[in-house]
């Protein structure tokens, strides 16, 4: 347990957030996370994009969803690119903390929050833009290992202009899957051979709310790695941080 942890344990409602998963091949960390143990239905976790369940609905999937279900918190998540998007087409919309989301199953707690979206969340809100460009698409197959619908387009985009200017494009907190373009690095990138991504619409929109958005700090996925990129922004994968925080020194050991 991490001291960043103990900050949540006791408040009414806490929020946390953590990296990808990529449809249980990434779950450990949350197997790991002693202090999940102790939180409750009021309490979210939310998994900033590359959620990917479900993807192949086999049995060992259906026993990881079931362990996340059983969480005595609740998951929530952004999409990301690897993410099974004929599902989520089929998925109903709910109101839910003053933003849409799309439920797993209709029985399930988990949530997608979905694009361009402000959501109530522990006194704070919380703007979410899931999507980015898949580096390793030209190993997948469309409709099956990859979906175009992994970047928004510019209806999503004008749907969260409209969404923002309700709130006088302020808000506390940010959560995606990629950055915007001014934050690319090709240092993100987990290993050889992936390529540094070329611009695209979503890196693109985002610089636009770098200029025009009022906010505390910017959380997102996708680079596989753990790091306090900029001053407001901060970059997750195997750690997790309450929602505000920064990542301290010890969470990165």
């Amino acid at each position: 347990m991490r001291a960043s942890d103990l900050q949540g344990s006791g408040d009414p409602m806490t929020v946390y957030v953590t990296g990808d998963v990529h449809g249980g091949i990434d779950m450990q960390k949350l197997r790991d996370w002693e202090l999940g143990d102790s939180l409750t239905s009021d309490d979210y976790l939310i998994i900033a994009g590359d959620f990917g369940f479900p993807w192949d609905f086999s049995a060992e999937e259906c026993a990881d969803i079931a362990w996340l279900e059983s969480r005595p918190y609740t998951v929530l998540f952004v999409d990301g690119n690897h993410e099974r998007y004929d599902h989520w087409a089929e998925r109903p919309m709910e109101l839910w903390h003053g933003g849409l989301t799309q439920r797993l199953s209709d029985t399930s707690p988990i949530r997608r929050l979905t694009r361009g979206e402000v959501f109530e969340l522990d006194g704070s809100t919380v703007f979410t833009m899931g999507g980015a460009t898949s580096v390793d698409k030209e190993y997948r197959i469309p409709y099956s290992s990859w979906w175009p619908q992994e970047l928004p387009d510019e209806r999503n985009f004008e749907e969260a202009r409209t969404k923002l200017d309700g709130v006088g494009w302020k808000v506390d907190y940010v959560i995606t899957h990629t950055c915007s373009t001014r934050m690319l690095s090709p240092t993100f990138y987990p290993g050889p051979g992936w390529n540094c991504p070329a611009v695209d619409r979503l890196t693109a929109f985002f610089d636009e709310l770098e200029d025009r958005l009022d906010y505390r700090r910017w959380y997102y996925g996708h680079f596989h790695r753990d790091a306090n990129q900029a001053e407001r922004h901060t970059v997750l994968y195997d750690c997790i941080v309450r929602l505000g925080d920064e990542l301290q020194p010890w969470d990165v050991a």
